[in-house]
This record gives structure tokens, sequence and C-alpha cells, in this order.
């Protein structure tokens, strides 16, 4: 498949990748599908940034534009099919594009936000909170 935008990603990201292994976030025996299931996302991303992702609207990272994308850890049939009681995305994926450079570049990837009180200190923004935005650095 041809490409519309590079890839490139943050040493960030692959942390959280190894991270969400780790602790296990993605049952090891489903690993094979979460990777399935970010490819495509990968994909849909390249096709139409704007269509499939939302503007991040506060925290640091907004005045640079950044944007998340939901994504499954496996297939909502999947899901279905095995009876999970909660059929909403369980990761938010945090990219920026540079139009000029037809770049897409992958910051962060983790659990999404599922509730606020008590925050789970692994989700998402938490992470992003102890992260310095490459534009300030």
């Amino acid at each position: 498949m041809k490409r519309n935008y590079k890839m490139k990603s943050s040493n960030y990201f692959r942390e959280d990748l190894k991270f969400i292994r780790d602790k296990k976030f993605v049952d090891p025996s489903d690993w094979g599908l979460f990777e399935k299931e970010l490819q495509v996302e990968f994909e849909k991303l390249d096709e139409d940034w704007k269509e499939h992702s939302k503007e991040i609207t506060f925290g640091p990272l907004s005045p640079y534009g950044y944007r998340k994308r939901y994504m499954h850890s496996i297939p909502l049939p999947h899901k279905q099919k095995r009876k999970w009681p909660d059929l909403r995305s369980d990761f938010r994926i945090v990219f920026n594009v540079n139009e000029e450079k037809k770049e897409i570049f992958y910051f962060a990837i983790g659990k999404r936000i599922k509730k606020v009180d008590p925050r789970d200190p692994d989700d998402i923004w938490t992470l992003l909170k102890q992260r310095t935005p490459p534009e300030e650095e």
C-alpha cells in the first residue's frame, strides 16, 4: 500500500507499546490482534487523518495541533463475541501532522480515560502530564 504520509514515532510511543505489553493491558494471547488493530488505525490516519481523529483542545499538547484517535485493543466483533461489558475503545493514540513534510508523528499511545475520580495512574493523560512536548525541548 502506498502511503500518503511518512510515519515517524517518538521514543515515548515505542516505550508506551512496551508498557502496554508489560503491564498486560492487552492479554498476551491477543497481542497479535492488537498489533493488527494498530496497523488498521495507522492506515485510517494515513488515508484521512482529519476525518478519523479529533483535535486535542486542552492540556499541554493543544497549542501544537496534536490530535487523538481512539482504538480498540482487539476488534469490536471479538469483544462482542466474548461478551465484554464495556465495548468502548480502550486506547488513545496521540499524534501530530506536518503537512509540509507529509509526515504523521506518533507521540503517545495509552489507556483511554474511563473515569476521572479516582484517576487511573496509567491512563494516557496521566502519562502525558509527565512528558515535555518535542516543541518545548
